[in-house]
């Protein structure tokens, strides 16, 4: 084995892992991981004895060179997280671009992400969506952020901290207005729980939401007007011609430059 291997890593079940980032983790020389603590509870419970050492946003630059170093000897290392993929919202990104600079092998292996657990999850539009991330604590440049984000058409994906989700629900709902969203918390884990909500729901009922564990926060992308278009209507008329539901509803979504979901929605109350 030479060179670096990003290797996913469950994101709450322990069972979600793959043979083959097992079969990584067994063979690599070394073992960089976020929480040396957190990782060890995972390699202990496979059983897996590697030398660890700790790599995270505080510490990387000057752990990159001693890294580079090794690897040029022909050592290989793994680069695990807490939990999911290594490089999304978690360390990863700058030790694979350092080594993709200096010609060194570079292998990421395919594995358990919260956001597309939640996306699908969510029932909402799944054809184009956009992974945002966190957004800034402060809530001046939290709105800020969404004030560029709210006119877009895909669904959003958002992370968020358990002691912000409150906060940052509510400067969703002032700078989006009310959308559906889907609230997602301790994914694949015992207490896993999804909410799906209008905003406006939310913000009315805070119960709603226990402040626990990790979140994802699931949008509903930007929806143009269709006050004058007669949905229902359009449907009913193509049903009548002898159409399938299925045909309808894609007929009236490209005919109105409509998502598909939105008329899919509408079809169901026909």
């Amino acid at each position: 084995m030479k060179g670096i291997y990003l290797c996913p890593t469950p994101i709450g079940n322990l069972e979600d892992i793959s043979l083959r980032t097992l079969k990584v983790l067994e063979n690599v020389d070394i073992i960089a991981c976020e929480d040396t603590r957190v990782s060890k509870l995972l390699l202990d419970h496979y059983n897996i004895k590697k030398p660890l050492i700790s790599y995270h946003k505080f510490n990387y630059m000057s752990q990159i060179p001693h890294i580079l170093e090794n690897l040029k000897e022909d050592k290989a290392y793994a680069f695990i997280s807490d939990a999911g993929m290594p490089g999304i919202s978690d360390p990863g990104t700058e030790i694979l671009q350092a080594c993709i600079e200096e010609n060194i092998p570079v292998n990421v292996l395919p594995g358990a992400s919260a956001s597309l657990v939640a996306l699908v999850l969510s029932g909402l539009d799944t054809e184009r969506f956009t992974f945002i991330g966190f957004v800034p604590e402060k809530s001046s440049q939290r709105k800020k952020e969404l004030e560029n984000l709210k006119t877009y058409k895909e669904t959003l994906i958002f992370y968020e901290a358990p002691h912000r989700i409150h906060k940052f629900l509510l400067d969703l709902y002032e700078v989006f207005g009310d959308r559906k969203v889907s609230i997602s918390r301790e994914l694949t884990k015992y207490y896993e729980e999804t909410i799906r909500k209008n905003l406006s729901q939310i913000i009315e009922n805070k119960d709603l939401i226990k402040a626990k564990g990790e979140f994802v926060v699931v949008v509903q992308g930007y929806q143009e007007e269709e006050a004058d278009i007669d949905i229902e209507g359009q449907l009913k008329e193509l049903l009548d011609q002898g159409l399938t539901k299925k045909d309808a509803v894609k007929e009236v979504a490209k005919k109105f430059n409509l998502k598909k979901n939105l008329v899919y929605e509408k079809s169901l109350d026909l």
